[in-house]
């Protein structure tokens, strides 16, 4: 099956936030979710696509020299827009961009592909009790791709880890979770009409997943993006951590503190952008007491 295809937007080789170890993240493209504080908002749409650094851009014209479609919007001469609904993802003015202002973001690869980078670092995993990230996006959304990647690791004795938003069908990709020796899985919110207005999808599927996910695999580790004013208030904090004594096994928490890298592509993929901030490092400290006190272990985050 090593001729299963799917879409990733990078393979980040060295990375040491994503697992234990010396790890490979691969990032596949693709998401249900539409969260106000992404990241990586390149990563939403499942096909490769060409992102647009405005600022970057030199106005030499090259892309409008090769562009058929008429994507790239002009006036008096002067390059002022991209009609992404024209593009017809030939990626010309990519390749003809000097400035770099025009990107494509995103490949389409086989399992082959994959294991081909991935292998490389194989030794490096094995010395430093690594291996090999499975990210996006939602890795879920391509369910066939993602499920021949972690078989083929797990047959070249790779550690595997997956980091997920759990808004998936459990039926259709319950047995992925046999294979992998970790899960990261985010809970943004646990008001369902907030999580909605802030990702664009309730989230009564994504904690009965969460707790399905806890019962069948014994290193289930539940990552919160903590944002002040969104979900770093007490109540909400409380709520989880009922959730989590209640109906799941999970093996801890970690907080991740909201950062701003993804600010500068939300424009480049042609949407509007939010810009956030994390709780002081003496309110990150009060809630990782109060997840403590209902004895749910609270983790470094790698």
């Amino acid at each position: 099956m090593s001729n299963v295809s799917g879409n990733i937007f990078q393979i980040q080789r060295w990375s040491i936030h994503d697992g234990e170890g010396i790890r490979s993240t691969v990032f596949l493209k693709g998401c249900p979710l539409r969260c106000k504080w992404c990241a990586n908002p390149e990563s939403w749409n499942n096909a490769p696509e060409v992102l647009f650094f405005r600022e970057q851009c030199s106005g030499c014209g090259r892309c409008v020299q090769v562009c058929s479609t008429g994507a790239i919007e002009t006036e008096n001469g002067t390059i002022n827009g991209f009609a992404r609904e024209r593009c017809g993802g030939c990626f010309e003015c990519c390749t003809v961009c000097p400035t770099g202002a025009r990107k494509k973001i995103g490949s389409t690869v086989t399992v082959e592909d994959v294991l081909k980078v991935i292998k490389r670092d194989a030794i490096f995993y094995r010395e430093s009790g690594g291996g090999v990230t499975f990210s996006g996006g939602e890795p879920f959304a391509q369910p066939e791709f993602l499920r021949q990647l972690v078989a083929s690791c797990s047959r070249l004795g790779l550690d595997t880890a997956v980091e997920t938003c759990a808004c998936f069908d459990w039926d259709r990709v319950k047995d992925i979770f046999e294979l992998l020796d970790c899960v990261f899985v985010d809970i943004k919110h646990m008001d369902d009409q907030v999580h909605k207005e802030l990702t664009g999808v309730g989230n009564l599927r994504i904690l009965e997943n969460i707790a399905s996910i806890s019962r069948v695999h014994p290193k289930t580790i539940v990552r919160v993006p903590l944002i002040e004013g969104v979900n770093a208030g007490e109540q909400n904090i409380r709520k989880m951590c009922e959730f989590l004594r209640q109906n799941t096994r999970v093996e801890g928490v970690e907080i991740l503190p909201y950062h701003d890298f993804g600010v500068s592509k939300y424009r480049a993929v042609g949407v509007e952008g939010q810009t956030f901030t994390a709780p002081d490092a003496n309110k990150i400290e009060d809630i990782k007491k109060i997840i403590l006190d209902y004895g749910i272990s609270v983790l470094d985050f790698k």
